[in-house]
């Protein structure tokens, strides 16, 4: 697969591990509401389903944002279509994963942009909106040919 063969070297692998790591802290300072000494509590009260599907998320961020910055990096990699139409798929991804609620007690950007009636709804169906993010990295890693030989 040309995706394993892009993390192979140093610097995209480098570029993956820093994105996910970057956008788990980032996303778990703001569930927080901008006081990490309640992190405590957020490991504490984030369902296990939850847990599991924001660490699968975390990494495909980071290896999605690895991989498209391999394929905007290499001319041939990819057409050019694809790779915008890729990058405003993998955006919505990014996007709903931002506004994802992991736990019923935590507030999320969403709870700052959204009405209370839209931000119940993220609460409560958290798992089906991650399972609906991961699989839209997946789409996108798959589009730009990250599952190709």
């Amino acid at each position: 697969m040309k995706l394993v063969e892009v993390l192979k070297m140093r610097s995209y692998l480098l570029l993956a591990a820093a994105s996910s790591v970057v956008f788990a802290f980032i996303y778990i300072y703001t569930q927080v509401l901008f006081n990490i000494a309640n992190f405590d509590i957020w490991i504490s009260i984030i369902p296990w389903y939850n847990a599991i599907l924001f660490v699968i998320f975390a990494v495909l961020f980071g290896i999605t944002v690895s991989y498209q910055v391999y394929t905007w990096r290499q001319p041939k990699a990819c057409p050019i279509n694809m790779k915008a139409k890729g990058t405003g798929v993998s955006g919505a991804g990014y996007f709903i994963g931002l506004l994802i609620a992991q736990c019923p007690a935590c507030a999320s950007l969403g709870a700052l942009f959204l009405p209370v009636s839209a931000f119940t709804f993220f609460v409560q169906f958290s798992w089906l909106l991650n399972l609906v993010s991961i699989g839209l990295l997946l789409f996108v890693l798959n589009y730009l040919g990250g599952f190709r030989k």
